[in-house]
């Protein structure tokens, strides 16, 4: 009973709602139904005339048909890419402002001076790692060169090792 209260008194006020509406909705009714009869005459001769090609040349419909697939299939997969880019935008947006919250929490714990300091050591070692491993790999190209055998692809660590 309730619910059929409901629904009377929703349709009473979308009755209200379209009497109010009405007045700015007739002259584009109008509108509407003047361009339908003017065009009628005009597009129904060219309807009809692209009904019977297509009914003479079925193969016209197969191709419209799978054209009408691909389209389909496009519109799916950018469906899919702008998800894809969605959820990779929001990772990295999640994980630059993780790390400049976490270089705050440790400026806050420790302080600027100490936090500079462990950077600088930090960039200091990274830097060692890197020209320890620029020199092995140099000399591992060095050692085959004087050999006269080439380095190329992951095959050559095989050879020169």
């Amino acid at each position: 009973m309730c619910r059929s209260l409901k629904n009377i008194e929703l349709a009473y006020q979308a009755l209200h709602l379209y009497h109010q509406v009405d007045p700015y909705l007739t002259p584009l009714r109008t509108s509407i139904s003047t361009i339908s009869a003017e065009a009628q005459p005009l597009l129904l001769p060219i309807l009809n005339r692209a009904a019977v090609f297509a009914q003479e040349s079925p193969a016209l419909i197969s191709v419209g048909v799978l054209l009408l697939f691909l389209l389909i299939a496009v519109q799916i997969l950018s469906f899919a890419k702008r998800i894809l880019m969605w959820w990779f935008r929001l990772a990295v947006w999640i994980v630059f402002y993780g790390l400049f919250a976490v270089l705050l929490a440790v400026v806050w714990k420790r302080g600027v001076g100490r936090t500079v300091e462990d950077l600088a050591a930090w960039g200091q070692h990274l830097g060692e790692f890197w020209w320890d491993e620029y020199r092995k790999w140099e000399g591992y190209q060095n050692r085959a060169a004087a050999r006269g055998t080439k380095m190329t692809g992951t095959r050559a660590g095989n050879s020169w090792r």
